[in-house]
């Protein structure tokens, strides 16, 4: 069974932040498919489907996920072959993805968390795109503010490309599905 983990912060003041957008493309698989989260054993809510996949937000704080993970990993008796990270990345342009399936936390403090805990970076991830043409730095503080209303359709669509992901990930795997999601961004077929 995949566990496709999405990070992000659960305070009622980070929910529309751009660090976020790890749990909004769990929401979208989610309602697409009618689940519901639900309290997990542990610090985290779950969906799941059937038993092809868990859906995993993290409820420890985006930056302290990475035990949570390894416990989560031990409950289920679970690979970390079979776990997927999804989450935010400044350095790629809003309206992209990029699917690795190892690498080191590329400066993001919740990957830091979870490569420590795990002791490895063979971890598959999806990366999403949050830098819009009003990215400035210090870039702690553009992914705490929410997207301009003028991203919502773009955004949008950055979600709907990353479902696309997930679905292929569950049918042919992340290496396949890899090849082809990191050739494409939105708007090509």
């Amino acid at each position: 069974m995949l566990v496709f983990v999405g990070l992000g912060n659960t305070d009622s003041k980070y929910l529309n932040t751009k660090h976020n957008i790890g749990f909004w493309a769990l929401d979208m698989f989610a309602k697409k498919h009618n689940l519901e989260f639900k309290a997990g054993k542990g610090d985290f809510v779950f969906a799941k489907k059937d038993n092809e996949c868990i859906l995993v937000k993290p409820t420890t704080g985006m930056n302290r996920s990475g035990n949570m993970i390894r416990d989560l990993l031990n409950f289920y008796k679970a690979d970390i072959k079979d776990l997927v990270i999804i989450f935010d990345d400044v350095d790629l342009p809003l309206g992209e993805i990029r699917l690795r399936l190892q690498g080191g936390d590329g400066c993001h403090n919740g990957m830091k968390s979870i490569i420590n805990s795990l002791n490895t970076d063979d971890i598959a991830r999806i990366k999403i795109g949050i830098a819009a043409d009003d990215y400035t730095r210090p870039s702690e503080h553009y992914v705490l503010k929410p997207f301009d209303n003028k991203y919502e359709h773009l955004v949008n669509q950055v979600l709907e490309f990353t479902y696309d992901a997930m679905s292929s990930i569950l049918k042919e795997g992340v290496a396949l599905t890899s090849n082809h999601f990191n050739k494409q961004i939105i708007g090509e077929a």
